[in-house]
């Protein structure tokens, strides 16, 4: 079978594909680009940037600077700093790419795969390999890299090859001087007799001449070319019977080989049956050959070998070749592997992965990459699936393998398989998969019987159930064999997942402005004393006489330099240790959000962890949360609690939902009504007293005699533990009557109609499922034993009794199935085709015809099946009531009883359902029909030929699936509740209460999703829903434009309104013409379900809110489906525990109940970003402070760049005098505490509002710097300029003496400020507060001791007491406005934070107050004094 002509260039050499490897990386830096990488995002800080320039700019001498490497020092020690912590971060990420990367799978080995394209070794290989080891570190992936990893695997080939050699020569050197063993073969060739070759032939082959030898076929003319690459592999079809091999050439072997033809993916494994007598192959006829990749002639003499006939020939001199030739590749189905045949499963890193490899998958392995399913060890090549790490469900999904492949079972069938597979593009659907598989049929050129058009090439459509995607674990399956189409970055696992972001905060972004702001200050204050500088160069003073000729002759000259001295003078202006204090303080709010013991899940032994720390202010200003759905909001456990049979309801208790509500709105049960759903009367007796239906003692004991009836009624062992409670229940079971038989079949169909698969307790039996075929007959010995043995119900007072585990692909089926069993209607085993049921203690059995799947589209499932003692075939179905009532029977004819009856069932069952949805349950309805053997076989043929279709076989089998699911007769329905989580209710109210949207993304169907919204108060009965559902972008442009227009209309009202959207209908939103709409519908409404959707649309849809809106938005999930919505938000949320690592591993935190969320944000969330605005703001104050008083000075030096303080002062402010205690107030500061912040979640909308970082804010902080700098520097300079006040007579009004007075006032009202800046006042502060200030005079008493030229003896300015006056007087003046200011705002434009404290000081101490009424139901209880 040789590629088609579009494969091969010009010169007839097959066109090289290449393949991405299997390798993964979500780390943002490798060893070679993390220096680069890691400075360019240091260096997007315009501080960073502006301190490097001043850096470069105080090498050049001319401006004085003595020691430009120490003014480097503050920027290398923040930059080093920086640069650990990030890469701390993602050596992290670097240590799970490793784990998975790593990761151990089998795979084939000693044998070739063709879809790797032979490097061809020019003049530049090892360049281009040294470069691609280069890329690679850089973590780059093109044609360099390849060829350096190409380079490796040969050489650790021919290491592999040169081993086998030296064995091989040692054990044949007596016996086969011309054995040789072939480069990447399967098997040693020894000595074979010499053929004569056609040189003619030779010479037109197209072959180079180390692959030649590798070959045993002449090629003709006529034949097409064939790649070098493969050359060896797949021989082209000779015009006669096959040629011997020559001694040069190794025998031909498999090829399974994947290759890309136009623009699909084409895989291929043939290979050519040579030595094959011409009197064995007879035409082919369908049915003729089996349908199987292992059989591809018509016929062949039983335990014949091809290799050992003799085969006459032309071209050859010897007829015969011994048997020690002989390959597995060359055998039939069955035979034994050849004497010499290496072939088999080593373990292979997944890394090392590659398109068209054999993988053979263990039960409870990962699948390492998106593969098509060969075969699988159950005999109806079956295999089951977890599928977690991928949509976040926990429950099992069966997946199909191909029956041509199902004959593969061992390695050596996989060598004997020929094959290729046509596959699409790699694209993002997760749910949509598109195929083909083909082999060829062997038939003889010279055979003149075979029939015209009949086609001699065999297929099998593959489809997304022929396929396990990355990231699915196989479960109860103990092997599965594939072959690999997507590797690496092509995954769809991998295409829905985004790059690692570098996130920054909110505040982060918004500082760089004021940081400009700073510029443009710095940049008026430099371009002003430059100017007066100027203006100043001639005039009278004694500047002159000290600049020694360096400010040059001129003014304009002289006001150049000083431009830029006064930039190096000023450069304190901008606040460059701002960055690594926040970093700082970052830091101890993620270590602190790690240690809250409020958010540490006991039975997972997990604590909420941080894993990005710089965006902990952010987690206080988020606007909009997106969380998915299954595993996030809910437990994934469903719980069977009511049904409606032939329209009489069964079933008691009240809901999650229901309790809540109750809770909430503090009404008591008698106003509820009777919570039982029986449209008969419940018995007069105390015990069904209305407030006990949530008394879980009165639940157990309903339980309790409910199943003492059915041990009354037969014996049921498998009793497990049952959520469905109703005694009466058995009693109508019990009766002789027609409502008792629809009851009986009821519970058949719930234990039949469904994909489920049992397992057994590995006390009990070691059988772990159905679904290994291998051990079925144990298992029937099993189940017999058990079905005898008479283990009495739950609450009995003899033997315990055996549960049987079901295992579903979705949990409302496992628990239909589930209650089911428990009812007596047990699922026991299905063995290929045949279902067994224990029914009322008695086994029945049911042939299994037809399985009719479940799909979004159709909302329904049902099976076609023939029970074991009867003829009729029967099809039961279930789904959502509204497909199933349109698929109801309407024409009755003569039958007048059933047609009423009916009708009264269909009424109550309606109304049933009703009452069900309103209590927040999911529902479906029963329904069946008889089919006729006629009726029956015409569909069924059908259906073949629609499940053979290669194109459209979705559309065409629904078609095929609407003619039989029709004229049902309807049984019932069941209501079936999804367990929320613990405290999600409660969670999303005071969520809605803090300004939060929440809008949920989910996979989920609209029912289920709207079901979820109910029963978690996302929506509430007092909303308007709209759904919004369309096929096309008009209609669903028309459909968004009316709801607006309502929404518009309806503005002045009160009421709410929530939006339901399907996938398909979001695609359209999302679409250009739609998306501002989509977005403004969205806005007026107060929660919003997005159904159906794929983890693209996720990301989508939170970046739409996300720049449309400009707010902050918070991405929750569980599974790899949610990482592109996590990493697409400002901040993501992994929720780890049972689920799966996939979400975690590319979130910022990661937390192990959703209810963590309450705490995370309302709390650590408004505590990070009032720390961080007020620190930041203090940041700017002190600084702009400090530089002003440099300033003033200017004004009495010419502006000539003086400096008025000691350098070591200046050096030291920032580092040792005032940093503490604005650390410590963005580590401490708390304005209320954890459980009165939890207390009024509304105190969250201050960071919506973006109240303490707004830009007004920053200017009031700015000019309340300038003044306080005036006051420092004109207060001393008024005071002191008239002479000395020193007793002894020492100078005090000295450039220097003025300066350390200064200095030792702006320290000081740096301090006071962040100290008056605080919340709370604690110990630390204080202390943090007075140490700063007074290590400033420890450092001056000691620094003055040494004759410093400029200092020495300033220690006698403390001891006056005139000092002491006008530092008292100037720290006055200095803070008398803004304390002023302050009170003004506290008293007549409070924060919402002023207005609780002052509530909690003045009001709650003359109340009592019970500390715990305001703590959220079901969470943990908050300390009264958190961290």
């Amino acid at each position: 079978m040789p590629p088609p002509s579009a494969e091969y260039d010009v010169k007839g050499r097959l066109v090289p594909r290449y393949f991405i490897n299997n390798a993964i990386t979500t780390a943002k830096y490798t060893l070679i680009s993390f220096v680069p990488k890691n400075l360019f995002e240091q260096f997007r800080n315009v501080a960073n940037l502006y301190f490097l320039f001043l850096v470069i700019l105080q090498c050049i001498p001319i401006f004085g600077v003595t020691a430009p490497v120490v003014s480097a020092l503050p920027l290398i020690v923040i930059l080093i700093i920086t640069a650990i912590k990030d890469g701390i971060e993602d050596l992290n990420r670097h240590q799970s790419d490793k784990k998975v990367n790593n990761a151990k799978v089998l795979t084939l080995s000693h044998w070739r795969n063709v879809n790797l394209s032979d490097e061809s070794r020019g003049r530049l290989y090892y360049l281009y390999a040294y470069i691609g080891w280069f890329l690679i570190r850089l973590g780059v992936e093109n044609e360099y890299t390849r060829s350096y990893q190409s380079m490796a695997l040969q050489k650790n080939e021919m290491a592999s090859i040169r081993k086998e050699q030296k064995m091989t020569a040692a054990t044949h050197a007596n016996t086969a001087t011309n054995a040789y063993a072939t480069h990447g073969d399967n098997e040693a060739l020894l000595e074979v007799p010499m053929i004569e070759i056609d040189t003619e032939a030779e010479a037109e082959s197209n072959l180079p001449q180390e692959n030649r030898t590798l070959s045993s076929f002449s090629l003709s003319q006529s034949a097409p070319p064939l790649p070098s690459s493969s050359s060896a592999l797949i021989p082209p079809p000779p015009p006669a019977l096959p040629t011997p091999p020559s001694p040069t050439s190794s025998e031909p072997k498999l090829a399974s080989k994947l290759r890309a033809r136009s623009d699909t993916l084409r895989s291929m494994s043939r290979k050519w049956m040579p030595n094959t007598q011409k009197k064995e192959c007879l035409p082919y006829r369908p049915g003729s050959v089996p349908h199987s990749v292992l059989f591809r002639i018509p016929t062949r003499e039983v335990g014949q070998r091809p290799d050992l006939l003799t085969l006459p020939s032309a071209h050859t001199t010897h007829t015969t070749h011994t048997s020690a030739s002989a390959t597995c590749a060359n055998s039939y189905a069955g035979d034994p592997p050849a004497t010499h045949c290496k072939t088999t499963w080593q373990t292979t890193h997944w890394q090392n992965i590659q398109v068209g490899d054999y993988v053979k998958i263990l039960n409870n392995e990962n699948v390492p990459a998106d593969i098509v399913i060969l075969s699988t060890s159950d005999n109806d090549h079956v295999c089951y699936v977890e599928t977690q790490n991928l949509d976040g469900e926990t429950n099992l999904k069966s997946r199909q393998g191909l029956l041509g492949t199902s004959g593969i079972r061992t390695e050596h069938d996989c060598e004997r398989a020929r094959f290729y597979i046509e596959s699409e593009p790699p694209h993002v659907n997760l749910y949509q998969y598109s195929g083909v598989l083909r082999w060829e049929i062997e038939t003889p050129e010279d055979t003149a019987t075979v029939r015209s058009g009949v086609s001699h090439q065999k297929a099998d459509p593959i489809t997304y159930s022929n396929v396990l995607l990355r990231g699915c674990v196989v479960r109860n399956t103990d092997w599965v064999i594939g072959m690999v189409v997507y590797t690496g970055n092509e995954t769809k696992i991998m295409l829905n997942s985004g790059k690692t972001p570098s996130k920054r905060s909110k505040i982060a972004k918004a500082t760089n402005p004021h940081v400009i702001a700073n510029f443009v200050i710095l940049a008026i204050l430099a371009i002003v004393s430059s100017i007066l500088d100027s203006v100043y160069f001639n005039a009278p003073g004694s500047s002159r006489f000290f600049d020694y000729g360096i400010e040059g002759q001129s003014g304009s000259y002289s006001g150049f330099l000083t431009f830029w001295v006064t930039l190096i003078l000023y450069q304190n202006i901008v606040p460059i240790s701002l960055y690594i204090s926040v970093e700082i303080v970052k830091t101890c709010a993620a270590y602190f959000i790690y240690s809250d013991i409020d958010m540490y899940h006991a039975p997972t032994d997990t604590p909420c962890l941080p894993k990005t720390w710089n965006i902990s202010d952010d987690l206080g200003q988020i606007e909009y949360v997106f969380s998915d759905k299954t595993g996030t909001l809910t437990q994934n456990v469903m719980e069977f609690r009511k049904c409606t049979i032939n329209g009489v309801s069964y079933g008691i208790g009240s809901t999650e939902a229901m309790k809540g509500a109750r809770l909430r709105t503090k009404n008591t049960l008698n106003t509820m009504g009777h919570t039982a759903t029986h449209t008969h009367d419940p018995p007069h007796d105390t015990t069904y007293e209305k407030d006990n239906f949530f008394d879980d003692d009165f639940l157990e004991s309903t339980r309790h005699t409910m199943y003492q009836k059915q041990a009354q009624l037969f014996d049921n062992p498998y009793v497990g533990h049952p959520t469905f409670i109703d005694s009466d229940f058995f009693d109508d079971l019990g009766k002789d009557d027609e409502h008792a038989q629809m009851m009986e079949h009821f519970g058949v169909s719930l234990a039949i109609c469904h994909t489920a698969i049992p397992e057994y307790p590995k006390a009990t039996s070691d059988v772990s499922s159905s679904a290994s075929a291998s051990s079925a007959d144990e298992e029937g010995d099993i189940i017999r034993q058990i079905s005898d043995s008479s283990n009495p119900p739950p609450n009995t007072t003899t033997t315990t009794t055996t549960t049987i585990e079901y295992k579903a692909q979705s949990p409302d089926e496992a628990a239909l199935v589930a209650t089911a069993r428990d009812m007596g209607f047990v699922f026991l085993k299905q063995n290929a085709k045949v279902i067994t049921v224990l029914v009322k203690g008695r086994e029945e059995r049911y042939t299994l015809l037809n399985v009719l799947e479940f799909n979004s589209t159709r909302k329904r499932m049902s099976v076609i099946v023939k029970p074991e003692k009867s003829d009729k075939i029967v099809l039961l179905c279930k789904g959502a009531d509204s497909v199933i009532y349109e698929r109801l029977c309407e024409e009755f004819g003569q039958q007048k009883n059933l047609e009423e009856s009916q009708r009264k069932v269909r009424e109550s069952t309606a109304s049933a359902l009703e009452e069900f949805a309103n209590e927040g349950l999911r529902t479906l309805c029963l329904s069946y029909r008889f089919i006729s053997r006629k009726e029956y076989t015409a569909w069924n043929k059908r259906h073949e030929e629609a499940s053979a279709s290669i194109h459209a076989r979705e559309e065409k089998l629904e078609q095929v699936y609407e003619l039989i699911e029709r004229e049902m007769l309807l049984m019932g329905g069941t209501a079936i509740e999804d367990r929320l989580q613990l405290g999600v209710p409660e969670t999303i109210a005071e969520l809605s209460k803090s300004g939060i949207k929440l809008w949920v993304l989910t996979g989920d169907k609209t029912e289920t999703a709207i079901n979820i919204g109910f029963s978690c108060n996302l929506l509430t009965v007092d909303m308007e829903l709209i759904v919004i559902k369309s096929q096309t972008r008009d209609e669903t442009k028309q459909q968004l434009k009316r709801a607006l227009e309502q929404g518009d209309a309806e503005n002045g009202t009160d009421r709410k309104r929530a939006l339901v959207i399907d996938g398909t209908t979001l695609r359209h939103a999302l679409s250009k013409d739609c998306r501002s709409m989509f977005l403004s519908l969205g806005m007026q409404c107060a929660s919003v379900l997005c159904c159906r959707v794929s983890p693209k649309q996720k990301a989508e849809v939170v970046l739409l809110v996300k720049k449309g809106l400009k707010v902050m938005t918070l991405a929750i999930g569980d599974g790899a489906n949610d990482v592109s919505m996590i990493q697409a938000a400002n901040v993501g949320i992994g929720i780890s525990g049972v689920e799966g690592r996939q979400a975690v591993m590319a979130s910022d935190y990661a937390i192990a109940q959703f209810r963590y969320l309450h705490k995370l944000l309302l709390v650590h969330g408004r505590w990070s970003y009032l720390r961080t605005a007020e620190m930041i703001m203090g940041f700017f104050f002190k600084n702009i402070a400090w530089t002003f008083v440099l300033f003033w000075y200017q004004i009495f030096c010419q502006f000539n760049g003086s400096m008025l303080f000691d350098y070591a002062l200046v050096t030291l402010y920032n580092l040792m005098f005032t940093s503490l205690p604005i650390i410590f107030l963005g580590i401490w500061d708390q304005d209320l505490s954890a459980e009165i912040s939890l207390r009024y979640p509304e105190l969250y909308r201050m960071g919506l509002r973006n109240d303490k970082f707004k830009l007004w804010r920053f200017w009031l902080t700015t000019a309340d710097a300038i003044y306080q700098s005036s006051v420092s520097f004109f207060f001393p300079y008024m005071l002191l300029v008239a002479g000395a006040f020193d007793a002894n007579g020492y100078s005090t009004n000295g450039l220097y003496e003025i300066g350390t007075i200064m200095s030792s006032v702006g320290v000081t009202v740096a301090n006071l400020f962040s100290f008056l800046s605080l919340n709370s006042y604690t110990w630390p502060q204080v202390v943090v507060t007075g140490l700063s200030v007074l290590v400033y005079y420890v450092f001056v008493s000691i620094y003055s001791q040494f004759n410093v030229f400029i200092f020495a003896g300033h220690v006698r300015l403390l001891g006056t007491g005139s000092y002491w006056l006008v530092f008292i007087l100037t720290i006055v003046a200095c803070f008398v406005p803004r304390m002023a200011a302050k009170y003004i705002l506290h008293q007549y434009y409070p924060h919402d934070n002023d207005i609780i404290r002052e509530i909690e000081l003045v009001q709650r101490p003359h109340q009592a107050y019970d500390q715990e009424q305001f703590i959220v139901p079901g969470l943990n209880k908050a300390k009264r004094h958190p961290k």
